[in-house]
């Protein structure tokens, strides 16, 4: 079973690449995402997850996002797990990887340009 996930995301750390021998590419990163108000505190739950986005889609992202942009991102969550190296405990984390995506206009953009 999959979970499929669509939304608007912030990133919130600089995209990296990484290409693999095969030529395949994959760009990573973290993003936040705002839950909406916690009911009892009025305060905002924000989390983060980390991306994961594949071949070509993964230059084009590196190329034209920064910390602090965001993008509407459509893909699936899969959980990863690992053993720790130093304690020996197994540890796992959620990814998103990100089969589609849109770039959104950027809130400060000024000038006639189109945004992404």
């Amino acid at each position: 079973m999959s979970l499929y996930a669509s939304g608007i995301i912030r990133i919130i750390s600089d995209p990296t690449l990484k290409s693999f021998d095969s030529g395949t590419q994959v760009a990573n990163f973290a993003c936040g995402i705002s839950e909406g108000k916690n009911a009892k505190t009025g305060e905002w739950i924000n989390n983060v997850i980390d991306v994961e986005v594949w071949g070509k889609s993964a230059e084009l992202i590196v190329d034209r996002c920064k910390k602090g942009d965001s993008i509407m991102v459509t893909g699936n969550l899969k959980r990863q797990d690992w053993e720790d190296k130093k304690t020996g405990d197994k540890r796992s984390k959620h990814v998103l990887a990100v089969s589609r995506f849109e770039f959104l206009p950027r809130a400060n953009n000024t000038n006639d340009e189109p945004a992404f």
